[in-house]
């Protein structure tokens, strides 16, 4: 019987881990229970399968999936040692996790408006004169190219990127940009016409309009409608 398998006594067959899974997850109680920081080194391979009660084969498994995972890292000639935390790995999978389980860009989109849309409280409240000057440059630039009937999708990137730098949160940053990232990814490139593009140009402009009043309020509302206007190209 595989090792995800086992039977009870009364012969019911139940699922169980695989074995390296048990040895990632004993790896990870090790680490804790220590409580290792950061650059911390891991006893010797021979050491930590005799701790943990596990075959060196079963740990090489579980240390590969958790060196994938940014957990801890191999250096070679010196050995296991803990890795500062990163979402890296979170962040490099999700939009492949999106495109093979299939999410539809509804869900997407009502995951992006949501978060955009919360933090612009916090960004009308600490924007400054320099990034709404950037903001109106790139809004500038959208028109320019809205006139001539051309998209402007880099731009839009930039504004987003633009639009929550303020925070000073480089994660929240780049998970903006990965859902900005993921929707394209999804939705292909978009053609749309003349009267579309100015109508999302308008739409940028009033949101940056809201942030040189202040207005925590109004600008989530400028950005609840830019993502109105989405929600109905995506439908």
């Amino acid at each position: 019987m595989s090792d995800i398998c086992s039977l009870t006594s009364e012969g019911r067959v139940f699922k169980r881990q695989p074995v390296y899974l048990r040895a990632q997850d004993a790896i990870k109680s090790y680490i804790e229970q220590h409580r290792l920081e950061p650059g911390a080194p891991l006893p010797s391979e021979a050491m930590l399968a005799q701790e943990l009660g596990t075959s060196r084969a079963s740990l090489r498994e579980g240390i590969k999936s958790l060196e994938a995972l940014g957990i801890v890292e191999v250096r070679r000639g010196e050995g296991l040692f803990v890795k500062a935390f990163s979402f890296d790995s979170i962040f490099n999978n999700l939009p492949y996790s999106f495109a093979v389980d299939g999410r539809s860009l509804r869900e997407l989109t009502q995951v992006r408006s949501a978060l955009e849309e919360g933090l612009m409280w916090m960004v009308a409240e600490c924007v400054d004169e320099g990034t709404i000057q950037r903001l109106e440059k790139i809004v500038h630039e959208m028109g320019v190219r809205a006139n001539q009937g051309e998209s402007f999708e880099a731009h839009d990137r930039t504004f987003h990127r633009e639009l929550y730098a303020p925070l000073g949160n480089p994660f929240v940053v780049r998970l903006v940009d990965l859902f900005w990232e993921i929707f394209h990814r999804l939705h292909g490139e978009e053609t749309l016409k003349k009267k579309a593009l100015l109508r999302s140009v308008m739409e940028h402009r009033a949101i940056v309009e809201t942030l040189k009043q202040r207005d925590g309020w109004a600008a989530a509302v400028a950005m609840r409608q830019h993502f109105a206007d989405i929600r109905k190209r995506v439908s």
